[in-house]
């Protein structure tokens, strides 16, 4: 415990604080050359049967090697596969121990550990993963760069949302780290819990599925049955403090986005001029969302926006179901707006608040023997049993169906399916970058066009971003030492802009489709057609801005 103890107050100190982009041993600046036979590896070697995915904190690799070992090595009995994790900052903090500039009694304990991993990874061992530099670097809300102990979590999150079908437990000996994570609502467990909490949860994943299919009913009768009691009597600062909190979260964003966009117009293109109550502030998010909010953050997240509207702006009443509902829905909002800026921190601040409000809200309903997130999400729960049971079928099942000639079709259908989503982004973008070539053609820009050009303009911007981040997604998963974990950019970019607004995949399906040889080919295609598209788009940028220039608009 000693070391656990020193690895806490290093972290809490800041002698561990490094950059998510700095490398400092052989983990952190890994380039491998694989042998030839070996660059292959099948989607199945990833996917097949895993529900479980561990992360692996510091003092775990340093005081318990040999169980992390036997966890990757060998079967636990009543446990499904399971893949170990091991976050950025982990490796970043071994290849740092090792080096003896920190903790020097650590040490000779880091030196096995780092090459232990380094032997996993170099091998591509499946069950063994490290979160790459590029996910590390990607922003969660509300989680500091600075403290590894949040960066740790980070990692937890990412892969929760990475993996919906598996269970994402962490694994450390930080008793602090572990309340973070519950309460974070990931599931954490020290060395010494964890083998039989891996397999309680094994056996009742089943159990609960079963149970929750069968209880739904009734669950819904009892619900309406019972009402619920005013929330304005119960809780009578939550809605208040929501309101409050999300409308100078939504006023900040909302004047930041628009003066982004439209620059010294923004005043005047604005729906409706403040000060803002936070009906009118969710009406201009409504007008604007297509020209301007659509770009920063999923298009989807409209409906979030309308939902707060309905519930918070024309004077229905509101029971704390609903409250627990708007107070996710509020979460995730400024979640997402969270990957653009923290503005000027006023966005982790109504974070927080909100955070707090959901928080209390679960607590006092969990005290009345209300259990909130089966109220508010049985049915979605409901929808990811079902698809972890369907994702995650014994091994005797898997090899009868993969047997049975339907399945193959139906795994073809799966596949171009999965390539006509591919297809529509292609589409979209090449539709989106005629339009804005033909408002930026020099010709056709007049003097008394200048809101007009700088719309196109910054579309022109966001258009060679978009081009960009689909391309490198597509080299990575074309190399030829690619891995299931080089999906991850290009499956990012698809849920985060969500350009057809279906994306229905998982990472893990994305992969098995591009791993086939007919779709590969037809990535390599594409891959071309982007580069040749970029190449325009830069000459237009260039062309543009110099026009632009000309005429004093820049």
């Amino acid at each position: 415990m000693q070391i656990v103890e020193d690895l806490h107050v290093a972290r809490v100190q800041k002698k561990m604080a490094l950059s998510v982009v700095q490398t400092c041993g052989e983990l952190t600046s890994m380039e491998i050359d694989l042998p030839e036979q070996d660059l292959n590896i099948s989607a199945e070697a990833f996917t097949s049967g895993l529900n479980i995915l561990v992360v692996i904190d510091t003092n775990i690799m340093i005081s318990h090697l040999e169980f992390v070992r036997s966890l990757k090595s060998e079967d636990i009995p009543g446990v499904g596969r399971l893949a170990l994790i091991i976050p950025w900052v982990v490796l970043q903090e071994l290849d740092n121990l090792k080096k003896g500039k920190m903790l020097q009694h650590v040490r000779d304990k880091a030196i096995p550990a780092v090459q232990f991993i380094y032997a996993c990874l170099k091998n591509q061992d499946s069950k063994l993963w490290g979160q790459s530099m590029q996910l590390a670097s990607q922003k969660i809300y509300g989680l500091s760069d600075e403290n590894n102990d949040d960066r740790v979590l980070q990692c937890c999150l990412q892969y929760q949302n990475l993996f919906p079908q598996a269970v994402v437990i962490l694994c450390t000996d930080d008793k602090n780290l572990c309340n973070k994570a519950i309460v974070s609502e990931v599931k954490a467990f020290c060395k010494a819990d964890l083998v039989t909490a891996l397999q309680n949860l094994n056996v009742n994943m089943h159990q609960g599925c079963v149970e929750l299919q069968q209880s739904k009913c009734d669950t819904e009768f009892e619900k309406t049955e019972r009402g619920d009691a005013s929330l304005t009597a119960r809780f009578p600062n939550i809605l208040p403090d929501l309101e409050k909190n999300l409308g100078e979260a939504l006023s900040c964003i909302l004047e930041t986005e628009m003066k982004i966009a439209f620059g010294n117009l923004w005043m005047e293109i604005l729906y409706l001029k403040p000060p803002w109550t936070l009906g009118n502030l969710l009406k201009c998010y409504k007008k604007h969302w297509m020209a301007v909010f659509g770009y920063v953050v999923p298009r989807s997240l409209l409906s979030t926006i309308e939902c707060l509207y309905k519930h918070l702006c024309t004077g229905k009443t509101v029971d704390s179901s609903t409250a627990g509902i708007l107070l996710q829905e509020s979460r995730k909002l400024l979640h997402a707006f969270s990957s653009r800026s923290n503005y000027n921190g006023v966005l982790p601040q109504a974070y927080a608040e909100v955070n707090k409000l959901y928080q209390t809200l679960t607590e006092v309903r969990s005290d009345s023997e209300q259990d909130l997130s089966e109220d508010i999400m049985v049915l979605s729960e409901n929808a990811v049993c079902e698809k972890m049971e369907a994702m995650t079928p014994n091994l005797q099942n898997c090899e009868e169906k993969k047997s049975h000639p339907s399945f193959h079709v139906a795994q073809e259908n799966r596949y171009q399916e999965i390539w006509s989503v591919l297809e529509a982004v292609w589409n979209t973008i090449n539709l989106y970058s005629i339009e804005i070539f033909q408002k930026l053609d020099p010709n056709a820009v007049t003097l008394t066009a200048k809101s007009s050009f700088e719309e196109a303009f910054l579309g022109l911007q966001k258009l060679l971003a978009a081009v960009n981040d689909i391309r490198e997604g597509i080299s990575r998963i074309l190399t030829p030492t690619s891995s299931f974990q080089d999906t991850w950019t290009l499956y990012n970019f698809l849920i985060s802009n969500e350009i057809n607004n279906s994306i229905k995949f998982t990472a893990e399906e994305l992969y098995e489709c591009v791993s086939q040889e007919i779709y590969r080919e037809r990535l390599e295609v594409g891959c071309c057609q982007l580069a040749q598209l970029e190449h325009t788009i830069k000459q237009c940028h260039a062309s543009v801005q110099s026009e632009a220039k000309s005429r004093g608009w820049l």
